[in-house]
């Protein structure tokens, strides 16, 4: 019987492969200004950081006044052209649906603007899964910090202990989160985070498939 009553899941390298379109809105929007854009390899590097960091350390000159254009800009390539290049990773809904099937609860906390993520989780067909999805509201404030986790998640899920919770999630961000509010977190070794950072993080499992995360949900 899994231990495990709430999984949490990152969204971005997690759940979806999103990168195809994050570097092109990336690029896109730095080619909008004139300026040559990042390589592919230095914009996934940021994957996982919220939009207006990413701007921050993908063009440290930009100025903090800029910063809102630019990012609406990458929203608005996100809209048109973006959410049709993502695509989920295989047995992301099998695992998905194995977990529902074991009385589990699933929530997604992403550091993408929630508005994305509840579109991306109905285009997926994936929607239905969750109990809870969270992101980025221009209110809450984003992963690491574990400020979500105390106001929002565990107040909906009183009757568990900490020790019930499981974070899944690729970047060295999700995993500092899962530790900071004190739950396990699987490292989804097969996304986009730095493995050296992640495996100096010491997660409590580490999967190369998303469906290696069945064993955990199954009762």
């Amino acid at each position: 019987m899994s231990q495990y009553k709430l999984i949490i899941f990152d969204f971005d390298g997690t759940l979806a492969i999103t990168h195809k379109a994050i570097v092109f809105c990336f690029t896109k929007t730095f080619e909008s200004y004139n300026i040559t854009p990042p390589s592919a390899d230095t914009i996934i590097g940021t994957i996982g950081i919220n939009l207006p960091n990413s701007f921050k350390i993908l063009h440290p000159a930009i100025e903090e006044s800029a910063i809102p254009e630019w990012v609406e800009t990458y929203r608005s390539y996100y809209r048109t052209e973006g959410e049709k290049q993502v695509e989920l990773f295989a047995g992301t809904k099998q695992v998905l649906q194995l977990a529902r099937q074991s009385g589990l609860s699933l929530g997604v906390f992403s550091n993408k603007h929630v508005n994305f993520v509840n579109v991306l989780l109905n285009n997926l067909r994936i929607h239905s899964f969750f109990d809870l999805i969270l992101g980025d509201n221009g209110q809450i404030i984003p992963k690491p910090n574990p400020a979500v986790f105390h106001s929002i998640i565990k107040p909906l899920f009183p009757e568990l202990d900490n020790s019930q919770i499981l974070m899944v999630g690729d970047t060295a961000i999700d995993l500092l989160f899962a530790k900071n509010a004190g739950i396990d977190v699987c490292w989804a070794a097969y996304g986009y985070g730095d493995r050296a950072q992640c495996i100096a993080l010491e997660p409590t499992f580490e999967i190369g498939a998303l469906s290696e995360l069945a064993v955990f949900v199954q009762n």
